[in-house]
């Protein structure tokens, strides 16, 4: 089991290196790629078991959902410490449900928060600002050197800021939190950070 942990990371780790020949380009500690932005595994706090693990079962419910229903493109998909974090928007309540269930069926998950909403609940000028306070909280959390930005998620939906991730302390939690609430036009903030010392196996592998 152990080797096979390896395995993965050894594809995961090679997977960061080849932005010039695949559709995965570097930009500063993030590494993107088909399914979105990731995490450099230099900057995040998990063990590489819990990481890969995590990983794993993030990339199955993105593919599954890409699967299902070509609209979910919407939807942002972060596992930490075996729980599904998923935020974004869809088009009926239905899909909402049908994304849960899809989490929850997947191997590896312990627990779903779900703060995805429908489409029709936002207007077209919400939309604009907060696609406007996604990308001043982008650069916010990039240029603050006592923040791992690389190792943070979100999504701005009707001025609400839902962010998820993982700080290395508590400090790092309250600076990550300050930024968001700099910033004009944000209504609340939803953090689901976890603390690294709250990793329920730290020493895994």
């Amino acid at each position: 089991m152990k080797s096979l942990k390896f395995f993965f990371l050894i594809i995961i780790l090679s997977s960061c290196t080849q932005s010039l020949t695949t559709s995965a380009t570097s930009v500063g500690n993030y590494v993107t790629s088909a399914f979105g932005l990731g995490v450099s595994i230099k900057s995040d706090p998990r063990s590489p078991g819990l990481y890969i693990d995590d990983k794993i079962s993030e990339n199955l419910i993105t593919a599954k959902i890409i699967k299902n229903d070509y609209r979910q493109f919407f939807i942002n998909v972060k596992v930490i410490d075996g729980t599904a974090f998923l935020s974004g928007k869809v088009e009926q309540a239905e899909d909402k449900l049908k994304i849960t269930k899809i989490a929850w069926e997947t191997s590896g998950i312990k627990a779903v928060k779900n703060d995805i909403v429908i489409i029709d609940q936002t207007s077209f000028k919400q939309r604009a600002k907060d696609a406007l306070i996604g990308s001043q909280l982008y650069v916010a959390l990039l240029v603050n050197k006592n923040i791992g930005s690389s190792n943070y998620n979100f999504d701005v939906i009707n001025g609400k800021v839902y962010i998820y991730g993982m700080a290395s302390d508590k400090n790092e939690f309250d600076e990550v939190i300050k930024e968001v609430k700099l910033i004009p036009n944000v209504e609340e903030v939803v953090s689901s950070i976890i603390l690294a010392t709250d990793l329920t196996r730290q020493h895994y592998l």
